[in-house]
């Protein structure tokens, strides 16, 4: 046994038998005296450990001291039974003495030996002992000096705030202390050693210190007793001088542990780490710096930093010291050039701050980062800048796309660049410029759209930048077999997509996407721009069509109002259509305009003004709606005609030849219909191509009603004021006629006493009923959908006076359209009667074409030549319409024909209000300024 001699029977005071482990069991177990067992770790067929175990099931409270190599954890030995552990190659004196520790009570441990034990534990410090190692010395030391039963050595984790195990002798409680109440919490927060005395559990008594390092605590020593006892001075002593062993170790290990750390770090990182010296002299580098300059670490360190850097390098960090002394701050930056083995230069970026030594002096200590991408980076930027700004004068979105393809293929160089344009008309997407690799590599771009698995469609669509390392694994693509691997795809707001394709996977990284990206938006500006440019471009045109359409159509409003001021003054048909000619060709554009009726299929000539150079002579007027004249077309038609260019098609059409000879070089022709009555056609013919554009056609076109109803008024008013009229009479037996549908409905015949047009669309009829009663009448109300309202005004032995709200066809509107007067209408099941009476020098036929147009089963019962009905009160009628406004002329004539005026009266003014859906105020208003002008008339002259 090493330490101890064998032929000696004792040792330092100690009595010593050297015994196997059968006899060493033997004797503990026949109770034979045995003040401590020293048990070898490495024994002939077993451990010593396993023999530990043995002996613990003999005498689980015999001393022992196991004998254990440096490699061994000694936890494990402890945990087998040990009351001690000690090394293998620890001195004799060492190894008597943890056995006396073992043997002895905390009165037989004297102050020399605790000063020994102390010694020997700074030694093993001094020495470098690991730290386990040393742990478990101290807790040993501190169990054997206080004979006490249980010591340990816990550490504090901030994470989890609690104390852990990390080295005891003869422990038994727990691992971890979590308990804020316990004594080893006491003493991590404590000044000095704290102690207790009361008995808890199997515990009498403790005393514990917190060990406490330069950055806070580090943890706990605790020792604890199962005998009561008191804990003085020299036991708080014993764990201060303990202490004060460990931390100074545990802080070396932990400041060595960081700069290992940091060395690892410092060597790992991709920026070059240097210190130099005040004289600039290079003290250490790292690996960053041998691969960035290619110099070896032995050619660097002991160099002067001028083998890798420019004098005026030095110049500038001097200046730069100078200001950060001056300024109090940590880190100054220089951007200089880095010389490399090879005898080139690297672009960095050097950060450094001030490190002062021992000396006094101050050294350097710095980082380098290659800056060679940046710096590319910043001239692509440049240039790309440079480029774009072409885009300022750019006129059009092709000009922006071909600079746009242009700048990425040359600035950017990118392999395959492509942009696409939208067409909003069609909905997709158009290409619209690319480089020439893009058209070796597949040919012309094609068109897509949203039905199409695109890429680029996507993008639009998205609104946002899609990036592929292999576009053949995206969802969808347009070509399966594309040649391209990496893509990138970029919006161009609403105008489009400009994207980029590479055969190589994964192209495009980060910085060349945000170039891209820059260069879009630039894209994107300019289109804006032009778009808007375009926009005021086109409003700027329209306006000038504008303008001009408004002058041109001023002058036709002038000349509009001329007419329409002689047709207010004109009394026959003949002064209209003549007023009519006369005022248009007053326009410098107009050359020509005359007016026709149709006559026999063909069109003869009512007026004329301008230069007509005898062309109606020359042409053939006959009616017809192919490669006819245009009047002669509008009239068989009965809708506008224009013929924008008589030029064209000259060859096909003989009119236009003599149009053409005649400087006819534009024509116009608008039927002048009024109603379902065509009175004939005019006709316009302009000096120059295009004169009538739609403002003019839709003015003109309207302008032919007006003359057409102006016709038709002065054609009614002469049939009113003819001496001699003729009377026709006709059967209409259209079953669609509403009265006839209703007197069929009704089973009765209506006999129509007036018709009062009112305002809108409705009609107010009001008429006698024969043969039927008031109920029935009220109940076409509800039958029919073309009566508003229907009012039962009185009620004799012949008849039901009635009123009907009508808003469908009255036949006796179109009668007025045609030009006649309705003398009376009477409707039954068998068809409507009508007596109208005409100009005695009307055309017969005319009129009654004209009717049956409308109502095709139209027969001509009679025609009478007589003195005209309208003769005996054409004065007084003559006399009312020159006084009495419409409205009071319509509320005069519903009151009349509701019997308002008889006695007793068959309707109340409130009820005639009604009728007319006004007011009883707003109806007396009227009524009374209708009678002052009737009886002013007839008192006053």
């Amino acid at each position: 046994m090493s330490g101890v001699n064998e032929d000696e029977t004792t040792a330092n005071g100690l009595a010593v038998t050297v015994a196997t482990t059968p006899e060493a069991l033997d004797r503990v177990s026949a109770d034979a005296r045995v003040d401590c067992l020293l048990v070898e770790y490495d024994l002939p067929n077993t451990t010593g450990p396993e023999v530990i175990d043995r002996i613990r099931a003999v005498d689980p409270d015999v001393p022992v001291v196991a004998r254990v190599p440096d490699d061994v954890a000694t936890a494990d030995v402890l945990a087998a039974g040990a009351t001690d552990v000690v090394d293998v190659d620890a001195p004799s004196e060492l190894l008597h003495r943890r056995v006396r520790n073992a043997v002895g009570t905390p009165d037989a441990v004297d102050r020399a030996t605790r000063q020994e034990a102390l010694a020997d534990l700074r030694q093993s410090a001094l020495e470098g002992q690991n730290l386990p190692r040393l742990f478990e010395e101290a807790t040993a030391l501190i169990q054997a000096s206080l004979g006490i039963d249980r010591c340990g050595l816990f550490e504090y984790r901030a994470d989890s705030d609690d104390l852990g195990l990390v080295a005891e002798t003869g422990w038994r409680g727990p691992e971890t202390l979590s308990d804020d109440h316990s004594l080893a919490r006491a003493a991590l927060d404590a000044e000095g050693a704290v102690s207790a005395d009361a008995s808890v559990g199997d515990v009498a008594g403790g005393i514990a210190l917190g060990l406490d390092l330069p950055d806070g605590p580090w943890g706990v020593l605790a020792a604890y007793t199962s005998n009561a006892r008191e804990f003085g001075s020299a036991e708080r002593q014993l764990l201060h001088r303990v202490a004060s062993v460990l931390e100074p170790v545990i802080e070396r290990q932990r400041r060595q542990g960081e700069l290992e750390r940091y060395e690892t770090i410092l060597e790992t990182v991709d920026d070059a780490v240097y210190s130099l010296d005040p004289n600039f002299r290079m003290e250490w580098v790292n690996d960053a710096t041998t691969e960035m300059t290619g110099f070896g670490r032995e050619e660097l360190i002991g160099e002067h930093s001028a083998k890798l850097a420019d004098d005026d390098v030095f110049e500038m960090v001097e200046e730069l010291s100078a200001q950060m002394l001056e300024s109090g701050e940590d880190v100054a930056s220089v951007d200089t050039n880095l010389a490399t083995s090879e005898g080139g230069s690297v672009p960095i970026e050097t950060r450094f701050s001030m490190l002062s030594r021992r000396d006094g002096s101050q050294g350097f200590v710095g980082v380098a980062r290659d800056i060679t991408d940046r710096k590319r980076y910043e001239q692509t930027l440049t240039a790309l800048h440079t480029s774009t700004r072409e885009l300022l004068t750019a006129e059009h979105r092709q000009d922006v796309s071909d600079l746009i393809a242009e700048t990425a293929s040359d600035v950017l160089d990118l392999q395959g660049v492509g942009v696409y344009l939208f067409d909003g008309d069609h909905g997709r997407l158009e290409p619209a410029s690319w480089s020439p690799e893009m058209t070796d590599l597949v040919g012309d771009l094609p068109t897509v759209g949203p039905a199409d698995p695109a890429l680029v469609w996507r993008s639009f669509v998205a609104g946002d930048l899609l990036s592929y390392d292999d576009v053949r694994e995206a969802d969808s693509v347009f070509n399966e077999d594309t040649p391209f691997r990496s893509g990138l795809y970029v919006p161009l707001g609403e105008h489009g997509v400009l994207f980029a394709e590479s055969t190589d996977t994964a192209a495009f990284d980060d910085q060349t996407s945000e170039l891209v990206d820059l260069l879009a938006a630039s894209a994107e500006a300019a289109l804006d721009r032009v778009e808007r440019e375009d926009d005021l471009r086109e409003r700027d045109e329209e306006l000038r069509e504008q303008n001009a359409r408004l002058t041109g159509l001023k002058q036709t409003n002038d000349i509009i109002r001329s007419v329409d001021a002689a047709l207010v003054g004109a009394n026959t048909r003949e002064e209209i259509e003549a007023a009519v000619c006369e005022e248009l060709v007053t326009a410098d554009e107009f050359g020509f305009a005359w007016t026709a009726a149709v006559e026999d299929g063909e069109l003869v000539s009512r007026a004329t003004a301008g230069d007509a150079r005898g062309y109606l002579d020359s042409v053939d007027l006959t009616l017809g709606e192919e490669f006819a004249e245009p009047a002669a077309r509008a009239a068989a038609t009965r809708e506008q005609v224009v013929v924008s260019e008589v030029a064209s098609g000259f060859q096909d059409e003989p009119w236009r030849r003599t149009a053409l000879s005649n400087d006819y070089l534009s024509v116009l022709a608008v039927p002048l219909l009024h109603g379902d009555v065509l009175y004939g056609v005019l006709a316009v013919y302009a000096t120059e191509q295009d004169a009538f554009d739609q403002m003019r056609r839709d003015v003109l076109n309207e302008f032919g009603g007006t003359v057409a109803n102006a016709i038709n008024n002065v054609e009614t008013r002469r049939t009113m004021l003819a001496d001699r009229v003729t009377e026709l009479e006709l059967k209409i037996e259209d079953d669609d006629l509403p009265l006839r549908a209703l007197a069929t409905a009704a089973d009765c015949r209506f006999e129509v006493d007036d018709i009062v047009h009112e305002s809108g669309n409705s009609s107010l009829v009001f008429c006698s009923a024969h043969d039927t009663d008031p109920d029935t009448i009220r109940s076409l109300e509800e039958e029919f959908v073309g009566v508003e309202h229907v009012g039962i005004i009185a009620e004799d032995d012949d008849a039901v006076r009635c009123e009907l709200r009508m808003s469908s066809d009255i036949v006796a509107v179109h009668l007025a359209d045609c030009g006649a007067v309705t003398r009376s209408i009477s409707v039954d099941d068998s068809g409507t009667r009508v007596v109208v009476e005409l100009p005695q020098d009307a055309d017969v036929r005319e009129f009654v074409e004209a009717v049956q147009h409308r109502y095709a089963d139209t027969d001509l019962l009679a025609r009478r030549n007589r003195s005209s009905s309208a003769q005996t009160r054409r004065d007084v009628r003559a006399g009312i319409s020159e006084r009495l406004t419409d409205r009071q002329h319509e509320v005069l004539r519903t009151a009349f024909a509701s019997g308002f005026f008889e006695w007793p009266r068959d309707r109340t003014g409130q009820e005639v209000a009604d009728s007319l859906d006004i007011s009883q105020p707003t109806f007396n208003k009227h009524l009374r300024a209708a009678e002052r002008k009737l009886f002013s008339m007839l008192l006053e002259g």
